[in-house]
């Protein structure tokens, strides 16, 4: 019965060998299947690969082929460009702002800024023509003759026609005519003139002196000559033997025969005269020629009762004038109009 039974054991255990031995075999068989028909992998992706399989279990025999991503690699970030190391800041101090008082300032324009003296004896005629010449450029400026001065000036004409509009002549000083013949030369027929602007005015408390006492003395019955066309000298025969006596060379006359007005306007739109005394004129005070637009008023014009030829105000081809609020006292006619068109 022993023997029996160990011999039945040892067939049972044989048997169990071939059975395992069969079954080994058929496991390595469908393992060289599998790797026949596989695509290895390598590297870290075979492993993640192989777990995935592992997970999904029959995910191995789809025909798909498996998208791989591309390796990410990382940027290298862009160095800052080396910049030149900046100047040292200094702070300077920051300029005025342009208010309305600097931008009126600006626009005055003083003859003492000139070289002007105002001495009274010192020929400040450059200075104003240099000051005309800057408020010229500016439109609305200011041309300052302050007072407590006494400019001595000689003939000077303030003019246009390039100048700016609305310019303002302030005179709060003094300006007096010089007695010297040899600034006069032959005569001329104004000594302070205004000339093809537009929109001048002359204003202040200031004094216009004209110094005619020496011209009163030298001429005294004189007659007056304040129209350009009675200086033309006609070039013929007749004017050769009996030449005029405006030309007409005269030994020991201290002053020219043709004597100035004061204060004269000539060709100009809207002028104003206002608040200023003109007195002593060697001849008229106050002249308007083809001027368009005039107002003179609040004004004083004055000269000795003998003094001759002295009048106040001549209006000459001049229209849209009005004269109000104004005192003459003129040793001759108060006021003259010659060729007037529409007087005002």
């Amino acid at each position: 019965m022993r023997r029996f039974s160990f011999r039945s054991h040892t067939l049972m255990l044989l048997i169990a060998l071939l059975v395992w031995s069969s079954n080994f075999n058929n496991c390595h068989a469908r393992r060289g299947w599998h790797w026949r028909y596989r695509r290895p992998l390598s590297g870290s992706l075979y492993k993640k690969k192989g777990k995935s399989n592992g997970s999904h279990g029959n995910n191995h025999h789809s025909n798909s082929k498996p998208k791989t991503k591309a390796p990410y690699h990382k940027a290298p970030s862009p160095k800052a460009p080396t910049l030149p190391t900046p100047a040292p800041v200094v702070n300077l101090p920051s300029p005025p702002k342009q208010n309305g008082s600097n931008t009126k300032k600006s626009a005055i324009f003083n003859v003492l800024d000139f070289s002007a003296k105002g001495d009274g004896t010192s020929d400040d005629t450059k200075a104003f023509q240099a000051a005309w010449a800057a408020a010229c450029k500016v439109k609305a400026s200011t041309m300052i003759v302050p007072s407590g001065y006494k400019f001595l000036v000689g003939p000077i004409s303030f003019s246009g026609p390039f100048c700016q509009p609305n310019i303002a002549f302030q005179l709060d000083g003094t300006i007096i005519a010089p007695t010297s013949s040899k600034t006069w030369g032959y005569g001329f027929l104004w000594w302070l003139e205004f000339t093809k602007l537009r929109g001048i005015t002359i204003q202040g408390k200031g004094i216009i002196d004209g110094s005619g006492s020496v011209w009163w003395q030298d001429s005294p019955h004189e007659a007056p000559v304040d129209d350009e066309t009675q200086l033309i000298v006609p070039l013929n025969n007749t004017a050769q033997q009996m030449p005029p006596a405006l030309v007409r060379s005269e030994l020991g006359r201290k002053m020219p025969s043709i004597k100035p007005t004061a204060l004269r306007f000539y060709g100009s739109f809207n002028v104003t005269v206002t608040g200023i005394t003109i007195q002593n004129s060697p001849q008229c005070h106050l002249k308007f020629d083809s001027c368009i637009g005039v107002s003179v008023h609040e004004m004083k014009i004055s000269s000795p009762g003998d003094s001759p030829n002295t009048d106040g105000i001549h209006l000459q081809n001049s229209r849209d004038v009005i004269i109000h609020t104004t005192k003459l006292a003129c040793g001759n006619y108060d006021f003259i109009i010659h060729n007037q068109h529409n007087p005002g």
